[in-house]
């Protein structure tokens, strides 16, 4: 049996197709939210360009995108403000993700036990006043092979990134070791590069014709 878990920040534009081909896969996902940013009814085109592909525009979510579209997924905190973690401004760090978390339980109506560091910025200090605030987990940028490497939960490491050329084989490795696979990303990553989407769909489709498979919620990994 294999647990597989995923998590996607930002709650951008292309998350709408992406959860059409979860649907159609029959995954689960946690998509990490900054509210802040989602406070307009439509969305905005001032978010974040790649600088490789400038024709392509990356959208935030409107709230009335996001309180439908996440309907029966799981939410995590991802900063109000995404703030990047630093020693000096802890004080102000925890406070950018505990109003996120009342915000965004508030706004979804869930518990939001979880987060993600923005730009994965974190140690142990940071962790730790994390732990203190009542967060179950935070996830880092950092990767394991092995589910059961994770040492401290608030320092949450995964197996892969979503677009990683050996993902399969890092679902195969994770039977056998540990039985738990979690990865993570940005759908915006994929673009409206078409190679890219079919690239993953094909992942999703190995995982869903793998009878051992079984979708949980990175909350189930860690509790």
């Amino acid at each position: 049996m294999l647990q597989v878990a995923c998590c996607w920040d930002d709650a951008v534009e292309t998350d709408i197709r992406f959860v059409e081909l979860l649907k159609k896969y029959h995954g689960k996902a946690t998509f990490n939210v900054n509210l802040g940013f989602h406070y307009r009814e439509f969305r905005r085109t001032d978010t974040w360009q790649f600088k490789d592909h400038p024709d392509f525009v990356n959208r935030w979510l409107s709230r009335n995108d996001m309180r439908e579209l996440y309907r029966g997924f799981k939410i995590g905190g991802h900063g109000l403000f995404h703030l990047n973690y630093a020693p000096e401004r802890l004080a102000e760090f925890v406070y950018d993700q505990c109003e996120d978390r009342k915000m965004l339980e508030d706004f979804f109506q869930i518990e939001v036990p979880g987060m993600a560091y923005p730009c994965g910025v974190c140690d142990e200090t940071a962790a730790k006043a994390l732990a203190d605030a009542g967060f179950a987990y935070g996830r880092t940028t950092s990767y394991i092979s092995d589910f059961s490497e994770n040492d401290n939960f608030l320092l949450l490491k995964s197996q892969s990134h979503f677009l990683d050329p050996d993902f399969l084989k890092k679902a195969e490795y994770a039977k056998t070791h540990g039985g738990k696979f979690y990865f993570w990303g940005h759908t915006c990553e994929m673009q409206n590069v078409e190679e890219k989407w079919r690239r993953f769909e094909s992942y999703l489709a190995a995982l869903d014709a793998d009878p051992e498979v079984r979708w949980v919620d990175v909350i189930d990994l860690v509790r």
